[in-house]
């Protein structure tokens, strides 16, 4: 796509170049970017342990309860949903594969496309003016083609940094990041463009800019930190099983690279190098490299109301709540084109599509959704009709029409939660 009165990137030496947010001081007046929206997906494949998540009060008014509390300060920026489920999927692992189309594989045989997912159906629809039409990072299994295909993901920050800021054929982008290692950080390698750029700049801008040239020589500080964890030697793991036959992984990239996988998040919305992103946290039986964690991640979901292994699992769990509190810190401070905050024009979705990982349920799943101009604040419960609560589709209707999208109907919808957040 051509972009007109816009300085898309900073360039230095090695072909190396740099995307840029959009700059209102560099714009005409007829190019200034359009009230653009969009959607970010963080998905905890193994849900939230129900007691520690759900309030008891519905309202504005509730008890933060023990996994929201990192989150009390985001308190109107985000509602919870209580009883929201994907009626006719069923329970066990593969029941979080279906968080974001809320169906099974061995339902649609003879419709594949019934599988295609909610970011990848907005890619379709908001993420064709931007360089990705969406981001699929973490672990996978969430996001599928409307062929009825799981798509790949990438895990690796330093990938998904390259990805975003160098060139896209292999043998350029292995020439700029050889170019990028003799010779320091990206930052260094276009320091004199940036400086000819700020000087074109009304004094907003130049602030601006130097804010986001800052935030990604954090980011580059924090990949250089995350490599030298190579070399520290691995926890031991307890010998005790619990259920489940999942090897025992210990990945020193994870979590250690969820900080800076969330600022990449915030640098590709800004950049406007997408507008449509999913994060997974990964499964498995990883053992975490925290204080008082002695089994696999998979092993302590299966606790059984053991107290030493809930104790361990709200471990994991408040991590996961802990990062996306400081995710919603950047998105609130971070302005886009329009000088909205990216948390104001975004739709942020958290959540799983399993609900209780100790019976492998996919039942009442843990949800959240934060900004994109929606009334928040509340936890909302709805009532169970036996064994159903509201169908999960229904909120994806709302979201699909805040982002602009004109439907009624997703997937398994029956209608839409306007009334409660529109």
């Amino acid at each position: 796509m051509r972009m007109t009165n816009r300085r898309n990137f900073l360039r230095g030496l090695g072909g190396v170049c740099l995307a840029l947010p959009a700059f209102e001081s560099l714009q005409g007046a007829e190019s200034k970017a359009s009230k653009t929206k969009r959607f970010v997906c963080v998905a905890p494949n193994y849900g939230m342990h129900p007691s520690g998540f759900f309030p008891e009060k519905t309202g504005a008014d509730y008890v933060m309860p023990k996994l929201l509390k990192p989150l009390e300060k985001h308190r109107a920026d985000f509602s919870v949903f209580n009883n929201l489920d994907h009626p006719g999927v069923g329970g066990g692992h593969g029941c979080s594969n279906t968080f974001l189309n809320g169906m099974e594989l061995k339902d649609t045989k003879d419709q594949p496309q019934r599988l295609h997912s909610l970011d990848q159906f907005l890619g379709e629809q908001i993420g064709q003016r931007t360089r990705f039409s969406s981001l699929r990072l973490g672990a996978g299994g969430i996001s599928w083609s409307r062929a009825g295909i799981i798509l790949p993901t990438d895990s690796s920050p330093t990938k998904v940094f390259a990805k975003l800021f160098l060139e896209d054929n292999p043998k350029v982008k292995a020439s700029q990041r050889n170019f990028l290692n003799e010779n320091g950080s990206i930052l260094d390698v276009v320091q004199a463009d940036a400086k000819r750029l700020g000087a074109r700049m009304a004094k907003i801008d130049q602030a601006k800019l130097d804010e986001y040239l800052t935030a990604v020589r954090e980011v580059e500080r924090k990949l250089e930190r995350q490599a030298k964890w190579i070399n520290v030697p691995k926890p031991k793991a307890s010998n005790e099983v619990i259920r489940g036959n999942d090897e025992m992984v210990v990945d020193l990239n994870y979590p250690y690279n969820t900080p800076a996988m969330y600022d990449l998040m915030v640098l590709a919305l800004q950049t406007q190098s997408t507008n449509v992103i999913t994060f997974g946290h990964p499964g498995g039986n990883r053992l975490f490299p925290f204080d008082g964690i002695e089994l696999g991640y998979h092993s302590l979901t299966h606790h059984g109301k053991r107290p030493d292994l809930l104790r361990q699992l709200t471990i994991i769990e408040l991590y996961y709540t802990r990062q996306f509190a400081r995710f919603l810190d950047r998105m609130k401070e971070t302005k886009d084109a329009d000088g909205r905050s990216l948390l104001d024009s975004t739709v942020v979705l958290f959540g799983s599509g399993m609900g209780n990982a100790s019976s492998h349920s996919s039942r009442n799943l843990p949800i959240l959704l934060a900004g994109g101009g929606f009334k928040t604040g509340e936890h909302h419960q709805f009532e169970r009709n036996g064994r159903d609560g509201r169908p999960l589709c229904d909120l994806f209707v709302s979201v699909l029409q805040n982002l602009g999208v004109e439907t009624d109907q997703f997937s398994t919808s029956k209608g839409n939660l306007n009334h409660l957040i529109a």
